[in-house]
């Protein structure tokens, strides 16, 4: 089912703008369809991802089966759940470490 309501607004918006660009815009058909072919899968895609009922109740399971793992598709539990790594700090180079080093040493060239 979950399939078909996503197939379904792919293919009517693919074929009308399929239409749109042959009728009004004067587009071959090759054009047309290969452009209403790419818009019909990333409106399937779109629909096809979206959570359900069902995605919610099995998250539920997994918060019960393990409390201490971050949820499955929470992305922000994901991502506060996890450690920062140190970094570099911005806007220092090689020549300005040298330059600290040399002034902290009281050589000024």
């Amino acid at each position: 089912m979950r399939r078909i309501r996503g197939l379904i607004p792919a293919v009517l918006v693919g074929g009308i703008f399929a239409l749109y660009l042959v009728n009004v815009l004067g587009a071959g058909w090759p054009f047309a369809i290969g452009s209403s072919v790419v818009l019909g899968g990333a409106i399937a895609a779109v629909v096809l991802t979206r959570t359900t009922e069902q995605d919610v109740m099995a998250d539920e399971a997994w918060i019960a089966a393990a409390p201490d793992l971050p949820p499955s598709s929470d992305r922000r539990a994901m991502e506060a759940s996890q450690g920062t790594l140190p970094g570099p700090e911005k806007g220092r180079t090689a020549r300005d470490r040298a330059t600290r080093s040399k002034a902290k040493d009281g050589i000024a060239r």
